[in-house]
């Protein structure tokens, strides 16, 4: 029998792919050892994504050995494949290079911060500045920074409110800063001449292009430099990325790059991706899972994580107990009565037609990977089906070869 397209374009998108050893910062962002947990933990961080809950028909399909996979099956519209595309890419970059700060990796920061402040402006002119904050992951930084540098009471503001000739500069701070977009339009409400911008983390190139474009910017200094990806990912079409981005973002931001992902204990900032269906910026993903990252846990009504059993809407592929078994790159999930077997490329095209199996199909999909052998699956399908055994025997055995051949089965 042999394998037929689904009727309703059913679609494998490919997010994930160990191969290589490339989920090994997948497996250091989830803070475990495991790599089921840990892929339990990033299913459970895109599966509560407001992105992902606008996607009825889609399901997540992974496995763990003997390569880790993780993909997304669906029937999806354009515009759900381009968000698709922008969580592969958003991945593919956490693999290679990423930040979570918790709480006491802050604090290092924090105080590293505060160094920073007191060398370059000195401690006795500290205490003539005035503190802000970007809300809301700023005022964590700044509630931080006020106990590190000793600051008094009236030298924290919590909006704009008239500075006496005692304050000679307003510090703001925020806990990162990816674009510059935010700090533009909190500079945008204040009027005071000195202006002192601390972002915990930030690009060092965005730093830079926010003081030469805004004079009432003395300095700006962050605790820790975020990597730019963008000259190497981009290569010899970087300036024109750049000019595009420019064009783009008009006058929000200050800089154009690809910083390093990053989250905090209590937040993951929004990133935004260019739509190229729609043309425009839109929200990106959120990649902490909810156990990590405060705001996600609260958006995720506090989900315990899943128990042995698995995880809702996660399909994960086992191997079965005999020498048949799924290909390394086989991915399969039930959609309705139907099993929908998809097989992974290893190429740059990340996207695959699924194929169905149903009726008695499905059946010996079923009992083949639960015996592992064809002797096996032939005597639990006896119990079910009214046949005769030398008949079923031979439709199984030219099941089970149509599925060799098509690079769904392998025998061990």
């Amino acid at each position: 029998m042999a394998l037929r397209s689904l009727l309703d374009s059913l679609d494998a998108a490919l997010l994930i792919d160990g191969q290589g050893g490339a989920f090994d910062s997948i497996l250091s962002l989830m803070r475990h050892a495991d790599e089921r947990f840990a892929l339990m933990s990033l299913a459970r961080a895109i599966s509560t994504n407001p992105l992902w809950t606008k996607m009825d028909s889609a399901c997540l399909v992974g496995r763990v050995h003997p390569v880790l996979l993780l993909a997304a099956f669906g029937d999806f519209s354009r515009d759900e494949s381009e968000r698709l595309k922008d969580l592969s890419t958003l991945l593919h970059r956490f693999s290679c290079r990423h930040r979570y700060i918790d709480y006491f990796a802050a604090e290092a920061a924090a105080e590293n911060l505060a160094k920073m402040l007191m060398m370059r402006f000195g401690k006795e002119a500290l205490r003539h500045f005035r503190f802000t904050a970007i809300p809301r992951g700023g005022w964590i930084i700044l509630g931080m920074l006020s106990y590190i540098l000793n600051l008094r009471p009236e030298q924290l503001i919590a909006e704009r409110s008239g500075g006496g000739p005692d304050f000679e500069a307003l510090v703001i701070v925020d806990d990162c800063a990816l674009s510059g977009v935010r700090f533009r339009q909190f500079l945008g409400k204040i009027d005071d001449a000195k202006v002192i911008f601390c972002p915990l983390f930030a690009p060092a190139e965005l730093c830079r292009a926010i003081e030469d474009a805004e004079p009432r910017v003395e300095a700006c200094i962050s605790a820790e430099n975020l990597y730019d990806f963008a000259p190497e990912r981009l290569g010899e079409g970087y300036s024109q990325w750049c000019a595009a981005q420019r064009e783009r973002r008009g006058s929000y931001g200050y800089w154009d790059g690809i910083p390093e992902h990053i989250a905090f204990s209590w937040c993951e900032p929004q990133t935004k991706y260019w739509n190229t269906e729609t043309e425009r910026y839109e929200a990106s993903w959120n990649l902490v899972p909810p156990q990590l990252c405060l705001k996600q846990r609260c958006s995720a009504g506090n989900p315990e994580l899943a128990d042995e059993g698995g995880l809702d809407g996660l399909t994960l592929v086992a191997d079965g107990p005999g020498p048949l078994r799924v290909a390394d790159r086989v991915l399969w999930t039930q959609i309705d009565s139907a099993i929908a077997v998809a097989r992974m490329p290893e190429d740059a095209a990340r996207t695959t037609p699924c194929f169905r199996l149903e009726g008695t199909a499905a059946d010996m999909w079923r009992c083949v990977l639960e015996h592992g052998t064809l002797e096996g699956a032939e005597s639990a399908l006896l119990l079910r089906y009214d046949v005769e055994p030398v008949t079923l025997r031979h439709d199984l055995a030219a099941f089970v070869s149509d599925l060799e051949n098509n690079g769904v089965l392998t025998r061990r």
